[in-house]
């Protein structure tokens, strides 16, 4: 695009050449009328032509002057305006984008990278302050505080004088030289500063702090004006990012004594670990114990059904009667119905006195069918008769015998595929099916690891006292755990067992496990990207929580602010 300047310079140049053509022709015809005799009246008035028109030529010239300038001067405003413009536009863009950013790291490094472009300075940074003033997190640009300790102590004194007194700070080459108590600041090159603060309310929450060096221009007041804009704008991120913060730590907070108090209403000693996913299995269990609700538990073998059914039991009206199992898995199919009914004194060979069944016992109380995948079609048939018309008769017997159970049942097999098989009774199903609790695998429970491992050696050692070491732990951890919390258990019992001295080291782990451990991946294919980087967030987390001790500590490890590391804590369901 062509300046006003070049186009002042374009025109001035054609009329200059203009004009020399005509001073070049006048002259010619003058020479011509004296040479032709013409009178002296004629010679003068061709000099009179001549000497309007250069009078006229500089008139001209004077008013294009007035109007070039005029034109520079709006071709300045228009570029100033233009630059305003886009300033605008940058704060209003920055203003969503830190709205939308809640991680305080990310937010004041994107506000501080904008602010030095913007206003054209050499360095700069953002000094987040406490409820005290003290100086709680710094974010530089061009300027590393450890090896600038003369600009940092400089710069501390201008932000500190800027929160006390929660007003900006400008100051020129003059005033800096003035302030300047050696030759730091001169051999730095600062050559002027701007500082503001970053007020929310009555509270100051940090400051902003740029400066120019070896240049003669200072800040100017639209400068000022901008960065007091863009503080405003800083702020407002900030609040975002602190309420969320806050929300998250009381929600992380409010987890936390969830489960307490959760463990406080439904007594469950047995049931070890902390994990989201066993606080939702006993949450419904909670609300179901009083209740006189029939239960089927589902889940993997070891993953301890029988636990959450005996915990059910004894947070109901029925604990004070009895709880009776049913092993569907262990009695043959032709002793569990005799098992199950009890029989009468030569009801079948071998009958020589009579003997109550399961049913009867449980009366009052709680009938536990573990393994109910196992029973029978036939028995299947007739332990329905029972739940529906709450009578049953022993065998050899006659007489019909009211009875008081609440069933609950348990099983490692896939019901709807034995539904479908025929190998199941879908109406028992449905009777059974009131209330259907499924238990997570310990591989999806992780995070109960160490508690489960302190737990069993506890159990195991008797009169010794065993720990085990992080070594061990993390392999324990990436185990895939088939036989899930049972397996746990037998693994931990012979590292007690075979342990050469009191903490069980990664050596002591069974060589099986090992193994596996070594050949498998740590986590399996078949997740998605996005699950299987959680998985692996998750337990790094954890494991760097329990190398520490505060979150504090943990997230400074890890690399991150405090805030962000309690929304990841939130996020990931990670509750201690």
């Amino acid at each position: 695009m062509i300046s006003w300047t070049e186009t002042q310079q374009q025109f001035q140049k054609k009329l200059g050449d203009t004009l020399s053509k005509l001073s070049t022709s006048f002259m010619d015809l003058n020479t011509d009328l004296k040479t032709t005799g013409a009178s002296p009246e004629v010679l003068k008035k061709v000099e009179k032509i001549f000497k309007q028109l250069m009078e006229s030529n500089q008139s001209l010239t004077s008013e294009m002057n007035k109007l070039w300038d005029h034109l520079q001067k709006l071709e300045t405003n228009f570029e100033q305006l233009k630059e305003e413009k886009r300033k605008l536009e940058v704060l209003y863009s920055s203003g969503i984008l830190f709205t939308s950013e809640t991680e305080m790291k990310a937010l004041m490094e994107i506000a501080i990278n904008t602010v030095v472009k913007e206003l054209k300075a050499d360095a700069g940074f953002i000094i987040l302050a406490n409820e005290k003033g003290e100086t709680d997190s710094v974010f530089a640009k061009n300027m590393k505080p450890d090896e600038s300790p003369e600009a940092m102590e400089m710069s501390t004194t201008v932000i500190r004088n800027t929160i006390n007194a929660s007003a900006p700070q400008q100051f020129t080459p003059g005033a800096i030289d003035e302030r300047a108590s050696s030759e730091s600041i001169i051999r730095l090159g600062i050559s002027a500063v701007l500082c503001v603060p970053l007020t929310s309310g009555s509270k100051v929450l940090g400051a902003v702090y740029i400066d120019r060096r070896n240049k003669e221009n200072a800040f100017r007041d639209y400068d000022l004006v901008f960065l007091l804009s863009f503080a405003k704008q800083i702020v407002r991120g900030l609040e975002i990012s602190l309420e969320i913060s806050s929300l998250e730590r009381k929600l992380l907070s409010e987890a936390i004594i969830k489960f307490e108090d959760l463990r406080n209403e439904f007594k469950c000693d047995k049931i070890i670990g902390n994990s989201k996913k066993l606080f939702e299995v006993l949450k419904i269990a909670a609300k179901i114990s009083a209740t006189e609700a029939s239960v089927v538990l589902l889940g993997e073998n070891g993953t301890g059904k029988d636990l959450v059914a005996r915990a059910i039991h004894e947070n109901s009206q029925r604990a004070n009667h009895p709880f009776i199992t049913i092993d569907c898995g262990s009695i043959p199919a032709d002793l569990l119905e005799s098992e199950f009914f009890g029989y009468e004194s030569g009801a079948f060979t071998g009958a020589t006195k009579q003997k109550p069944g399961k049913l009867e016992m449980a009366d009052g109380g709680t009938l536990f069918f573990d393994e109910i995948g196992e029973m029978s079609t036939n028995l299947q048939a007739k332990l329905l008769r029972v739940l529906q018309t709450r009578e049953f008769e022993r065998l050899g017997s006659v007489q019909t015998r009211k009875i008081d159970v609440r069933v609950i049942c348990a099983t490692n097999r896939n019901i709807g595929e034995m539904i479908a098989q025929g190998r199941f009774r879908e109406d028992l199903y449905y009777r059974l099916k009131v209330i259907e609790l499924t238990m997570p695998p310990l591989r999806e429970r992780k995070e109960d690891t160490k508690e489960l491992c302190e737990y069993f050696l506890t159990k195991h050692a008797r009169e010794k006292t065993f720990s085990i070491t992080e070594e061990a732990l993390e392999v324990l951890e990436e185990y895939n755990w088939p036989g899930n919390i049972r397996e746990l258990e037998n693994v931990i019992l012979r590292c007690v067992v075979l342990a050469k001295n009191s903490q069980i080291d990664k050596n002591d782990l069974p060589p099986e496990l090992l193994q596996k451990v070594s050949e498998e991946p740590i986590i399996k294919a078949g997740k998605t990207l996005l699950d299987a980087e959680t998985e692996f967030r998750r337990m790094y987390i954890i494991r760097t929580l329990r190398k520490t001790n505060s979150k504090s500590e943990a997230a400074q490890i890890l690399g991150i602010n405090r805030t962000h590391f309690y929304k990841l804590l939130s996020q990931l369901d990670i509750e201690s």
